[in-house]
């Protein structure tokens, strides 16, 4: 009965994070978010992407060997459940970063002291989350049931992964998007005046 009632709360806290991603960013609207964050594209990079992939398997592994551990029974199992996660989750993530920095990029300083938007960010890393989650979170479910042939213990257990990682996510990304965004360039406006009008024709004998 408590394990029922884990996995409802467990599954309720997942189904609630996205939107409570996007609650965060109040007033931010698709469309603004999407001019904002083209504005100044930045070129994607996939070694970049890996950079972000990293840190963020770094806390998403210790999360998953500790729940896993629990729910294989032990160590051994929960190391190779938090190995295979590893390696899927690094290459889903690497990937779908990639592909969201490529086809819509994260805005860039307009001017030397424009300040960051975590409102703006907020609702960009929630449309990365939800093109994401879903495919590591069919991962996790379908390997946490092939090792234990348990339907309680795959819901309970890589519920609670994803929902515990969904934080790590968030922290991860917004992290790294500050980063990026405090060392990105000042962008430079043009002048609205040919260069050859700007001549000192008074020099001119």
């Amino acid at each position: 009965m408590r394990r029922g009632l884990l996995a409802a709360a467990v599954l309720s806290g997942l189904l609630a994070s996205p939107v409570m991603a996007q609650v965060a960013t109040p007033g931010v609207s698709p469309d603004r978010a999407a001019v904002v964050a083209t504005a100044a594209p930045q070129d994607a990079s996939l070694a970049h992407s890996a950079m972000k992939a990293t840190t963020y398997k770094v806390g998403t592994t210790a999360v998953n060997y500790a729940i896993f551990s629990y729910a294989a029974g032990g160590a051994v199992g929960g190391a190779l459940l938090a190995g295979i996660a590893l390696g899927a989750s690094w290459t889903l993530y690497t990937v779908n970063d990639y592909l969201w920095d490529r086809y819509n990029p994260p805005p860039v300083k307009q001017t030397a002291g424009q300040a960051f938007d975590p409102r703006v960010d907020g609702w960009r890393n929630t449309k990365k989350f939800l093109t994401y989650k879903p495919a590591i979170a069919a991962v996790k479910y379908a390997t946490v049931y092939v090792y234990t042939r348990s339907v309680m213990t795959t819901l309970v257990a890589g519920s609670a992964t994803i929902l515990a990682n969904t934080a790590v996510f968030y922290i991860n990304n917004f992290a790294w998007d500050y980063y990026d965004w405090r060392r990105s360039r000042e962008v430079r406006p043009v002048s609205s005046i040919p260069s050859f009008l700007s001549h000192d024709f008074n020099a001119i004998e």
